[in-house]
């Protein structure tokens, strides 16, 4: 979906990797991009944070883009109205986002961060990756296609309930697939961002499709039987208060409950990241986010079962960064 797009832009941009984005305008050129920005940039200069004291930059910015026309429900169907509510929502996303890695930041610390992007992805395009959704991709072919976020809930997407619908998503697939000469290759992400909560499943499309890919998904005209259980909210670990904010759930407790926190071993694990995000040239949330940090400085973590119980640290990041995260936390 071009809704996508913003998250592919900015890594690309990142690495310095050209790119064109075909049957959209990039993601900070679209109208509803700018006229948003703008309604931020304006909010934080009047002190929007002050005017919605204590409830965060997320409830900040999704206070300002209602202005805008964002809502908490995306519009029924297709069409432009759904697209330019995806364009907000995926500002909505990148506050919440911020939150999570620093929750402390305000509305112009959000507003930095989107005009600092929308100069890097401005830069005059070249010849390089074209970023192409599957409708925009028809009757085209390149010798190597990536399909990305190949995930129940994108592909086919969540809206897509009637088996006609459904179908007509699995034709899309299908156009993806067949705009290649000679590479494909198809992924899906645990989780929606960095350090996410790693919910997301293969879509139902890729069943069957090797012994590698078969993720057994019930029959989904069929949902008298073989229900998933549903889980609860995490509670907190003090109060047992169910935690729904995501800077919550990553420190495992409410934020105005007490806690013990260990300075410094927070500033040597502060220290410790930013080494690894210079010498693997990647951003340092992506090693681990400030509010993972500060909840393994609370917890200090003494096994890989405890360290590996922390929201944050899943099993890639567990197998690449546990053993030195343990001998800072013992050290």
């Amino acid at each position: 979906m071009n809704a996508q797009s913003e998250a592919y832009e900015a890594a690309l941009a990142a690495a310095n990797v050209p790119y064109v984005l075909r049957g959209a305008e990039r993601f900070f050129e679209r109208p509803e991009v700018r006229e948003a920005v703008v309604r931020l940039r304006g909010a934080a200069r009047a002190g929007a944070d002050a005017e919605t004291d204590g409830t965060g930059l997320i409830r900040t910015v999704r206070h300002v883009l209602s202005g805008a026309g964002f809502s908490d429900r995306p519009p029924e169907g297709a069409g432009a109205a759904r697209a330019r509510w995806e364009s907000l929502a995926a500002l909505a996303q990148l506050s919440e986002d911020m939150a999570a890695d620093n929750p402390k930041a305000g509305l112009p610390d959000f507003v930095a961060e989107l005009e600092e992007r929308a100069a890097a992805q401005h830069a005059p395009p070249l010849e390089g990756v074209t970023l192409a959704s599957l409708h925009s991709a028809k009757g085209l072919e390149w010798d190597a296609v990536f399909l990305v976020g190949v995930a129940e809930g994108t592909l086919p997407i969540i809206y897509a309930k009637t088996p006609a619908q459904v179908e007509e998503e699995r034709r899309l697939l299908y156009v993806g697939i067949t705009r290649a000469r000679v590479h494909l290759n198809l992924s899906w992400a645990l989780a929606r961002s960095p350090g996410g909560a790693q919910a997301r499943r293969p879509s139902r499309f890729l069943d069957g499709l090797t012994s590698k890919t078969a993720t057994h998904t019930p029959a989904r005209l069929d949902r008298s039987t073989k229900r998933r259980p549903v889980r609860g909210p995490q509670p907190c670990r003090v109060c047992a208060r169910p935690l729904t904010a995501a800077v919550e759930r990553k420190l495992g407790r409410c934020e105005d409950c007490p806690a013990e926190l260990n300075e410094e071993l927070l500033v040597a694990l502060k220290d410790w990241r930013a080494g690894v995000s210079s010498e693997q040239r990647i951003p340092a949330y992506v090693v681990f986010t400030d509010a993972t940090l500060q909840a393994i400085a609370e917890r200090c973590p003494e096994s890989m079962e405890e360290l590996a119980g922390i929201p944050g640290v899943g099993k890639v990041k567990l197998d690449r960064y546990g053993t030195a995260v343990l001998g800072l936390c013992g050290g």
